[in-house]
């Protein structure tokens, strides 16, 4: 923790930010897949999944304009109120007796857009606030506090969401509420906005970081790796929940719901207490290196669990997995930061924040035509994805070294 004391005050508290909305997230929405699955069946989920994909791209395109126009703070506080009112619709369509799966997508709907404002514009705070020498350190402690929290919200999440789902929804609501009240009264501004006298539109903005052939190529690869870490919250959930051959456990009983929850708990307490050692073996690894090896092995857990049906090979699959996305995620974080333009942080922020939902998009039409191409299809699709991704990665390392060899 002596990393997270050397940080200024914003870059702790923004840490302690993505800690609460992990916690309060992991209590639930690592089961909205199996939700909406149980109430409205896969080819809708798959549908709904896709339209939250959706709001989330528009959210991040707006985040990175806005937070360009106005200031970070203001937007991250924005994301937070529309987070909260979806919190209150969710809620709302879960009462007793009055379950409604249609009103609990729009509540969720909102707090996907209002978070990925949050995160868009908390993002371009970290750059602003952070250096070059230590913005790796703060994407491992970000990404730490994440999984934490997420141990804990699981935990919860896994032995009350069948019987006290609406208990965690006030749960995720009382989260949003503190995190709302950090952002307005202890973050400060980080980025103060030059006032042009003809204000550039959301197209012009935009207009540099697309036109970024270098970022654009990186940004591919990033979004077809995030899409096999999407499985997570997409196929892997439906492939448990319909294929997972129960056990007992000393008369405890361990179903496909609950073997996502052990997957997640296992991912999470090994970057917990893996993070730091595996992050001091790969130190001298570049952001390329670490973005092939982490993919590749998050890449073959994904397909061990998806060609298996029981809990040994599953487990394994689970190590195997996280072996790679603590390598993958610092060096990916890092290396996208590399490639934007520091005059354009909250636009290149704003065109990196479309990656998870473009990636979800994908995801979900994979969870929509699983019951076509089965287990074995998602597997093969993943195989062509990686390839692809590592090929699109090598290209956008080869031309940002070219150009800072041609800026010389």
């Amino acid at each position: 923790m002596k990393e997270f004391w050397s940080l200024n005050r914003n870059l702790q508290l923004r840490i302690v930010i993505v800690f609460l909305a992990a916690f309060s997230y992991g209590t639930v929405f690592s089961s909205m897949t199996i939700y909406y699955n149980q109430h409205v069946g896969a080819t809708i989920t798959g549908a709904f999944l896709a339209l939250s994909a959706l709001a989330t791209f528009v959210a991040g395109l707006l985040a990175g304009y806005w937070s360009d126009k106005h200031g970070r703070k203001p937007v991250m506080t924005s994301g937070t109120f529309i987070q909260a009112a979806g919190a209150l619709v969710a809620l709302f369509s879960n009462l007793p007796h009055h379950v409604n799966p249609w009103t609990t997508f729009i509540g969720f709907l909102l707090i996907s857009f209002g978070f990925n404002l949050d995160v868009t514009s908390g993002s371009a705070m970290i750059i602003d606030d952070s250096t070059a020498e230590n913005r790796k350190v703060v994407f491992m402690l970000n990404y730490w506090a994440q999984n934490l929290s997420v141990i804990i919200g699981a935990a919860l999440g896994a032995w009350l969401f069948k019987p006290a789902f609406l208990a965690l929804l006030g749960i995720l609501l009382t989260t949003i509420i503190v995190m709302l009240v950090i952002i307005i009264f202890m973050i400060t501004e980080t980025f103060t906005p030059v006032k042009d006298k003809k204000p550039e539109n959301i197209f012009k903005s935009y207009r540099s970081v697309v036109t970024d052939k270098t970022y654009m190529i990186f940004m591919l690869a990033n979004i077809l790796t995030t899409m096999i870490i999407m499985q997570f919250d997409n196929f892997l959930p439906v492939h448990l929940s319909n294929s997972f051959q129960t056990l007992s456990v000393f008369g405890f009983q361990i179903y496909g719901q609950r073997m996502l929850t052990i997957y997640l708990i296992l991912a999470c307490v090994m970057v917990v207490v893996l993070m730091t050692t595996l992050n001091k073996w790969t130190h001298a690894w570049s952001h390329r290196k670490g973005f092939i090896f982490g993919s590749i092995f998050m890449t073959l857990g994904m397909i061990v669990a998806f060609m298996t049906t029981t809990f040994t090979p599953i487990f394994i699959s689970g190590i195997i997995y996280t072996f790679g996305e603590i390598i993958y995620t610092p060096s990916a974080q890092s290396l996208g930061a590399d490639l934007m333009a520091p005059e354009k942080i909250g636009a290149y922020n704003g065109v990196g924040a479309i990656r998870q939902p473009l990636a979800s998009i994908i995801a979900a039409g994979l969870v929509s035509i699983s019951p076509i191409i089965k287990a074995f299809g998602v597997s093969l699709v993943l195989v062509v994805t990686e390839i692809l991704a590592i090929t699109l990665c090598m290209l956008a390392v080869a031309r940002h070294q070219q150009r800072k060899e041609g800026e010389k």
